[in-house]
């Protein structure tokens, strides 16, 4: 048998030691992320735990020992609890209403802001207009509930002056149910449109412009460009968006129902949500247990619809699904 000659060993060395050199930079260049995942997402699921025990903690206990020993297992009463409780049905209502809307709408809109600031000819006034709507993204629900507070204000807010200026009588808005659907709906819009329509735009823009060259010298107007390019080029965007969302429809944003609102008793019947209602709960009770079985929940429902939306977009289009 020939060995191999020294000279291949080291071109075979010199081939190898650079590839191992790339994934020590590139695992090194990770590690932050890893460490964070691991410190924020895997080591607090012991915590699902808190779901089937009736966590009894004792003064002076580590938080293990109080919850591994001296906790009973409680087995599915903290989800009974939740099922019996008479306000339910209107806590999924709202939470399924606001969710399957913002499903709809956190999709339709940005398409369309991004469809159209794509076609703009000056990219000074392009780049104004996102910044101006990606602004409010960065604001945080409390800013938001003060300002939205500044305009809805029954005594000092300006929607009122501009109704008493027209001679209608003032709205005691936060006591009237019957507007916030809408306008919790619009809020959540004009928080969430922006940055949404910068991930389409930045779809678009990689999208290969000869194809919109082509389709003008062909004759194509603008809704036929985008019907029969940008649509379906954006089809996989799309698709990743709607299914990310689809598993979180049990889930609501906590500032929205209820740093917007103020929190008002009178706005629970459309502002409470299955969060909302966990936090009261856990503040009025502090039941730890119920707490966790309750986002325990949640997050079970919201893997089995992720697997179905991801089903559903696989059977109609197979490249644009995640597994």
């Amino acid at each position: 048998m020939k060995k191999p000659s020294q000279k291949n060993n080291v071109r075979k060395t010199g081939r190898k030691a650079p590839k191992a050199r790339r994934d020590r930079e590139l695992f090194a260049m990770s590690l932050p992320a890893i460490l964070w995942y691991l410190a924020f997402c895997y080591l607090p699921l012991f915590g699902i735990f808190f779901a089937f025990k009736q966590f009894t903690p004792k003064p002076g206990e580590s938080l293990l020992k109080n919850l591994f020993v001296n906790s009973p297992w409680a087995g599915l009463d903290n989800f009974s609890f939740l099922f019996r409780s008479s306000e339910l049905p209107q806590i999924l209502f709202n939470t399924l209403f606001y969710n399957l809307i913002f499903l709809v709408l956190g999709i339709l809109i940005p398409v369309m802001l991004a469809v159209v600031l794509a076609e703009l000819h000056s990219k000074f006034f392009s780049g104004v207009v996102q910044m101006v709507m990606l602004l409010p993204y960065f604001l945080s629900w409390v800013i938001v509930g003060y300002c939205l507070y500044g305009f809805l204000a029954t005594d000092e807010g300006q929607v009122n002056h501009v109704l008493r200026m027209f001679g209608a009588a003032a709205v005691q808005w936060y006591q009237s149910p019957g507007y916030w659907r809408v306008i919790l709906i619009l809020v959540e819009i004009w928080k969430s449109a922006g940055y949404a329509m910068v991930i389409y735009l930045c779809a678009i823009t990689a999208i290969d412009r000869t194809l919109y060259e082509g389709a003008k010298m062909d004759g194509a107007t603008f809704w036929q460009r985008v019907r029969y390019i940008t649509l379906p080029m954006l089809r996989p965007t799309i698709a990743t968006i709607f299914i990310l969302r689809t598993g979180s429809l049990l889930a609501s944003d906590f500032g929205l129902f209820y740093q917007v609102p103020l929190d008002s008793n009178s706005l629970q019947p459309v502002t409470q949500t299955l969060d909302v209602y966990v936090y009261k709960a856990l503040m009025t009770q502090a039941n730890f247990s119920f707490s966790a079985a309750a986002s325990f929940l949640q997050n079970a429902v919201g893997c089995v619809l992720l697997i179905i939306a991801n089903a559903v977009v696989k059977k109609t289009d197979e490249d644009s699904s995640l597994m």
